[in-house]
């Protein structure tokens, strides 16, 4: 394809995301289970992509693939370049942390923690601590329109309000893939 028909965000831009022949199977019993098969997908900087499908289809699946949650059986899966199926466990984490920010669907707050706490977790495990992080943590609230609640914990909010601290403890990071589960997506 020629370089000047592609949307300006996509020229020159190597893709975020690049799965090649991505496959999944489990064992469950007996039963050998195929929840991927062939998936190719290729994702640029500034796209926004909806995996849609019926259930069972493999979309949580490949969600967890994206999100270096789970391996695959077969494929390629890289992220800006890098191959990820090869990286150490650890590794993987450190990638997790540095590039995917996680909306789920349930939330995943911590009962106990407010909510600042909340979203400064996973500066944390980048190694941003002290003030940096309680300022970077405020900074994501805020632009959730939370400021006003730093200090509450789950129960004290409101499920609308918990669901923009989910989205504040994604984003706080500035990760470069958003992975956001129904319905928040």
């Amino acid at each position: 394809m020629n370089q000047n028909n592609l949307p300006k965000h996509r020229r020159n831009s190597p893709p975020i995301i690049d799965i090649a022949d991505l496959n999944k199977r489990y064992q469950m019993g007996e039963t050998l289970v195929h929840a991927l098969r062939g998936v190719s997908l290729t994702i640029h900087p500034g796209e926004y992509v909806a995996i849609i499908g019926a259930s069972g289809s493999g979309k949580s699946t490949l969600m967890n693939m994206i999100g270096l949650l789970d391996r695959p059986t077969r494929g390629s899966y890289k992220i800006r370049g890098k191959e990820t199926n090869s990286l150490a466990k650890n590794d993987q984490a450190d990638m997790r942390n540095q590039e995917i920010g996680f909306i789920f669907q349930r939330f995943n707050l911590l009962a106990r923690a407010m909510a600042v706490r909340q979203v400064e977790l996973p500066l944390f495990y980048a190694g941003i601590t002290g003030s940096q992080s309680r300022k970077m943590a405020i900074d994501a609230l805020t632009r959730v329109g939370l400021v006003q609640r730093i200090d509450h914990r789950p129960e004290q909010l409101s499920g609308g309000q918990q669901q923009r601290v989910a989205i504040a403890r994604a984003l706080v990071n500035n990760p470069s893939i958003l992975l956001a589960d129904e319905p928040t997506g």
